[in-house]
């Protein structure tokens, strides 16, 4: 297999995954529609998505099973109230994460990928989206500002806690409708604690690449910090789509064969951590 074909692999399944994380987010929404009775409908909609994603893997076979075992236990009024339990405490900090996200399109202004399309819009938003928790999801917006702005972190923390500030005093609650922005906050606006602020910004200084000495040494040092491995696994899969340039040369196959060896190397760290 070359790296082309390699690369449509890797995005087919990426692409695939995601559709089912979507999907199962919204297992709540079937279930009601279904009229909390009939659990064939949950899985009929996720059937082709999950196929196309676990096969994949070794166990496919074995992992849909469990999967499906497990959904068909599963009290509707039960489903729907740990949907609750979730949803609406991780609705508060959602406010902190737009914040961050007009923060990183303002320092980010005018600049492109190397495809040339807006580099917000092509790789910081759909990192930012990617992460399972609100620091993923803020730390992805912005990863890449200490490297390609002039804000340190101290200056970026302060004008997302400005803007925070300035939303929970906004009247006006079109900021929570935000097309781009996903979920949507509740009526709730958490304001992140110091430890939290640390927390990231410790994540950040692994991200930036500047203060290693080599590439090498950069790789490994994500082994101690958890956030920022996550969000660098985010951040490698968008920058490993092809599609984002119209015409690659041989210096992106060959940057891409990097990225997937060191990859490979986090995902490893991932898993041994687990």
């Amino acid at each position: 297999m070359n790296v082309q074909e390699a690369c449509g692999q890797r995005k087919h399944c990426a692409e695939a995954c995601e559709a089912t994380i979507g999907k199962s987010n919204s297992m709540p929404t079937a279930f009601e529609a279904a009229g909390e009775q009939d659990i064939r409908y949950v899985t009929d909609e996720l059937m082709h998505t999950l196929w196309n994603f676990m096969k994949q893997g070794a166990d496919a076979d074995a992992i849909y099973r469990d999967w499906l075992a497990y959904v068909s236990s599963l009290d509707a009024g039960e489903v729907k109230s740990r949907y609750r339990d979730i949803e609406e405490p991780l609705s508060g900090w959602i406010p902190a994460v737009i914040a961050a996200g007009m923060v990183a399109r303002e320092v980010h202004q005018g600049q492109r990928d190397k495809g040339g399309n807006d580099y917000f819009e092509s790789h910081l938003l759909p990192v930012a989206k990617s992460g399972s928790s609100w620091k993923e999801m803020i730390v992805g917006f912005l990863h890449d500002a200490i490297e390609d702005t002039n804000y340190d972190v101290e200056t970026l923390f302060g004008k997302i806690k400005a803007t925070l500030h300035e939303l929970s005093l906004c009247q006006d609650d079109e900021w929570k409708r935000k097309p781009d922005m996903i979920p949507c906050p509740g009526s709730a606006i958490v304001f992140p604690s110091e430890a939290d602020w640390k927390e990231m910004g410790e994540a950040l200084a692994v991200l930036n690449h500047h203060t290693a000495p080599d590439r090498k040494e950069y790789i490994q040092r994500f082994q101690g910090n958890e956030l920022a491995l996550r969000v660098k696994l985010n951040d490698m899969r968008n920058n490993m789509d092809i599609s984002r340039i119209p015409f690659p040369a041989s210096t992106d196959y060959q940057r891409l064969e990097r990225y997937n060896a060191e990859y490979k190397l986090l995902l490893g760290m991932l898993t041994k951590g687990q």
